[in-house]
């Protein structure tokens, strides 16, 4: 049956029917407009796909060459893609390249300083005392056989040292004669034979009472030989010229621990606390400076070598890429230009009156 819509009820039915009469009419004017809406945008539709037609020939020299702009983007970019080349890996490499040369030139040029500002007081020059010498039994000054492993500890050591941070160590007392009787020596040398020389050590008992001391005193105290490196061949030459002493940063608890343990004691200062009684100590002037600059430039050379090695590195790999940059370039210029020209037709062609036409239609 038909049904009523909600508020129906409340009306008469001669009310009802009216309403319904209203209705109609109202739908009908609705579907007479679309109709006319229908048969304006048909009549439109035809008229703009004539003009289309009418266009079209006009147009077809400019899809063409459209097409072949296109053909012509895609073709460059396989090319591109063949050469497998990343620009943005080539420029971090190259960059950092550069970036490492400077670095180098730096290094070279603070190596060169330090070493011209040592180099008189460690320069050891000698001629071969025998035909076929053999140079490795010839260790080198001692300064130069020791790593400073803080270089806070650089002007207790060196003063820990003396004299004899400038001697020479040699592997056996034959040696050292040889060099004394025919090296032809600039300067007046001492000779430490590994063979002959007897290393000096702190005791166990002395060490373990110098820390506690220095503890309880909120200070530090070690052995000299536990603040450098060396190696073990040239072990009891270092131990004869370090290992009799402790370091110890302060006054009063060196002070102490020379007495306790009747051991040599150095500040970081350089003052001496002897078992004797004797203390030395007063104006630095440059004492430290050896150890500390000859400590930089092992650093420095350390560096250096580093940075050498990642250069080699990087240039290895730069080179096979700049045998193909060049081309990169010439293929990525083309393509530019290729994409400019694409651009430039498309937009010639939205322009014409074809393609403003098929863009109307599209809408």
């Amino acid at each position: 049956g038909i049904s009523s819509s909600q508020g129906d009820e409340a009306r008469t039915l001669p009310e009802q029917i009216a309403q319904a009469h209203s209705d109609s009419k109202t739908a009908e004017a609705k579907a007479k407009q679309a109709k006319m809406k229908i048969k304006h945008l048909s009549k439109s539709i035809k008229a703009i796909k004539k003009d289309m037609d009418k266009e079209e020939k006009s147009a077809e020299k400019l899809a063409t060459k459209k097409s072949k702009a296109e053909e012509k983007v895609a073709t460059l970019q396989q090319e591109l893609e063949k050469l497998n080349f990343s620009e943005e890996e080539f420029s971090t490499l190259d960059k950092e390249k550069t970036d490492l040369e400077g670095v180098i030139n730096e290094l070279q040029d603070k190596i060169a300083t330090l070493s011209a500002q040592i180099e008189t007081r460690l320069r050891f020059n000698y001629t071969d005392p025998v035909r076929g010498f053999d140079r490795s039994k010839v260790k080198g000054l001692v300064a130069k056989l020791i790593d400073v492993k803080n270089t806070e500890h650089a002007t207790a050591l060196e003063v820990t040292a003396g004299s004899k941070l400038y001697q020479v160590v040699v592997d056996e007392a034959i040696t050292g004669k040889a060099l004394l009787k025919n090296g032809k020596l600039q300067r007046r040398v001492t000779i430490i034979p590994l063979d002959k020389i007897r290393p000096r050590h702190v005791t166990a008992a002395a060490t373990k009472r110098a820390k506690e001391i220095a503890e309880s005193m909120s200070s530090k105290a070690s052995p000299a030989l536990e603040l450098i490196g060396f190696d073990e061949e040239v072990r009891n030459a270092v131990e004869f010229v370090f290992g009799s002493t402790i370091i110890v940063d302060g006054l009063k608890a060196a002070n102490q621990v020379c007495d306790a343990t009747k051991t040599r004691t150095v500040t970081l200062d350089g003052d001496v606390y002897d078992p004797s009684g004797t203390i030395s100590g007063g104006s630095k002037n440059n004492l430290g400076t050896t150890l500390s600059k000859l400590t930089e430039l092992t650093e420095s050379n350390r560096v250096l070598g580093q940075k050498q090695t990642r250069l080699q590195a990087v240039a290895h790999r730069l080179a096979p890429m700049k045998a193909i940059v060049v081309q990169f370039e010439k293929v990525d210029a083309k393509l530019e230009l290729a994409k400019a020209e694409l651009a430039s037709v498309e937009k010639h062609l939205s322009q014409t009156k074809y393609g403003m036409l098929a863009e109307k239609f599209d809408a």
